[in-house]
């Protein structure tokens, strides 16, 4: 903007770069060698900002509920992460409101690597154009077309036809939605050195030249003309494709008008061409109908140049339009780094004044620490009795607690005393019914961890331990049962059955939870020695 409030060219500088460098990052360097030249050329630089080519910035056109403000940026950003096909932690990525209504938000995800952007920032700032902005070139060109053409009703084809790729652009009273496809001026120059066999440095020569109406042979004529045609065809095919994609994004109306720009626009006859294929009317677009040029240019000095600056002038011109769409893929390291320099004034005075605020307060405290101190002194001498007494009281209560442990400990062994008895009852009635039967032995099993098997017939589990289990108490119990019957024999079937049934009848005992560890020896004869281990129920300590 110059002073009187008009926007105005005051200089540009166009230079090419080499055709054929298809990796971005060799791309970006060579253009980057460009900006010394710059900056040489156009000594009083302000604000700078990138336009970065679309086959370089991805974008994602999304529709999501209405959704209160505080909570849009983590939906948002939620979306950006399932949309965007890289990690997000390597893109560099931003968003810009399309429309909203009661019901639905369109919004725009663009995204670049974070490498590329950052080697961008990088080469800028080596050269002291340090950019604040980095943008795709479709919203440069839309921004342009709003502040040339702000009267133009329906909606809008703009097509912007760079080198290696080409920005289909639907635009629509600040709504607008963008395709990039991989269809440029190289497309042209690959299919004449497919033709004709030559060099690509050759084939866009021929290329040249034809655009530029010199006489050239007819067969390198016809391969111009032919390559015009296939790129024309599949231009076609890409806006019809877009315009489908368009409609599906919830607008109707086909476009009214069509624009182009970029070197692409200069092919010979191109407008006519589209406007055959599209039945609308086709224009070259001019980004000098509202912008003033300054004193060192003229109409006739930027005539030749109007389809490559298009993109350049809509990045400045949207720093300024009102309500314009515009997207940052500066990386956030860079703007937060760039946030709190602008800041640190602000936080130099907030500790400037927290100092203060600080300072005050000690002053008043040390004057008056000398006056706490003596009635900390005076507290002491009163306390020190008291520290005593309760120091004696504590050791009471230490005393009475133990005491306490002691008659706990005697009240149980108290309340389990004649449970004995009663169990040792209960195993002597068990006896008596089977008859002819005694116990030789009985001990407590003091091992640690203590396995039965798992053949129990009164217990299925095997491998249980008494940690599993809490600790129960186990008697280890051996006795022999007499067979009456068979006195000079091996036990008969008859005792095994009279054994077998006194240790049923144990394991039904209130006192006991199961048996373990059964084991029989027959060879005494009439003697049928046995011994197992009960296991106490813990409900009938002993």
């Amino acid at each position: 903007m110059n002073t009187s409030g008009r926007c105005e060219l005051a200089n540009y500088w166009i230079k090419e770069v080499e055709l054929s460098l298809n990796e971005p990052l060799i791309w970006l360097k060579a253009v980057s060698q460009s900006f010394g030249e710059i900056r040489s050329r156009f000594r009083e630089v302000g604000m700078v900002g990138y336009a970065l080519p679309g086959n370089l910035a991805l974008t994602k056109y999304l529709r999501i509920p209405q959704t209160p403000l505080k909570k849009r940026d983590k939906i948002i950003a939620f979306e950006a992460r399932q949309n965007i096909p890289y990690p997000i932690g390597e893109v560099a990525w931003d968003d810009c409101l399309i429309a909203e209504d009661d019901l639905d938000i369109e919004t725009l995800i663009a995204a670049s690597k974070t490498d590329l952007v950052e080697s961008l920032s990088r080469y800028g700032k080596d050269a002291r154009m340090d950019p604040d902005l980095i943008e795709p070139t479709f919203l440069g060109l839309i921004n342009s077309f709003r502040f040339n053409e702000p009267h133009v009703e329906g909606t809008t084809l703009l097509l912007s036809i760079g080198a290696k790729s080409t920005d289909i652009v639907f635009y629509e009273g600040g709504k607008f939605y963008s395709r990039n496809v991989s269809l440029g001026g190289n497309s042209i120059t690959q299919e004449i050195r497919e033709g004709l066999d030559l060099p690509f440095e050759d084939a866009e020569q021929v290329k040249r030249s034809a655009i530029a109406g010199d006489p050239l042979p007819t067969i390198e004529h016809e391969a111009f003309e032919s390559a015009q045609a296939v790129f024309l065809n599949r231009l076609n095919i890409e806006i019809s494709r877009t315009l489908a994609i368009y409609k599906n994004h919830g607008y109707e109306d086909e476009p009214r008008q069509c624009r182009i720009s970029g070197g692409g626009s200069l092919l010979p006859g191109l407008e006519s061409s589209l406007a055959n294929r599209m039945g609308i009317p086709v224009e070259r677009f001019d980004p000098f109908k509202q912008v003033k040029l300054g004193p060192l240019l003229s109409s006739s000095s930027v005539e030749n140049d109007k389809a490559f600056l298009a993109e350049a002038i809509g990045v400045a011109i949207g720093r300024f339009l009102p309500d314009s769409p515009q997207v940052n893929l500066l990386p956030r390291s860079i703007l937060w780094q760039r946030r709190f320099k602008r800041q640190q004034p602000y936080y130099l005075a907030a500790g400037l004044v927290a100092c203060a605020a600080v300072a005050l307060p000690l002053v008043n405290t040390k004057l008056s620490i000398s006056r706490y101190e003596q009635e900390i002194q005076n507290l002491d001498t009163k306390i020190a009795p008291l520290r005593a007494l309760n120091t004696e009281i504590n050791n009471r209560v230490e005393a009475t607690e133990s005491l306490k442990a002691v008659i706990e400990q005697a009240n149980s062994i108290a309340s389990v005393r004649p449970n004995w008895v009663r169990f040792l009852n209960d195993m002597q009635e068990r006896l008596d019914e089977v008859e002819d039967v005694w116990f030789d032995r009985i001990e407590i099993v003091r091992d640690d961890r203590t396995e039965f098997s798992s053949t129990n017939r009164f217990n299925g589990q095997a491998n249980a331990t008494n940690s599993d289990t809490g600790e129960p108490l186990r008697l280890r119990v051996e006795g022999r049962l007499l067979d009456v019957s068979n006195p000079l024999s091996t036990v008969s079937q008859e005792s095994n059955k009279r054994v077998s049934a006194l240790l049923d009848s144990f394991a039904s005992s209130e006192f006991i939870e199961r048996l373990e560890n059964e084991r029989f020896d027959n060879n005494v004869p009439g003697i049928l020695k046995f011994d197992f281990t009960l296991v106490v129920d813990e409900a009938r300590p002993l």
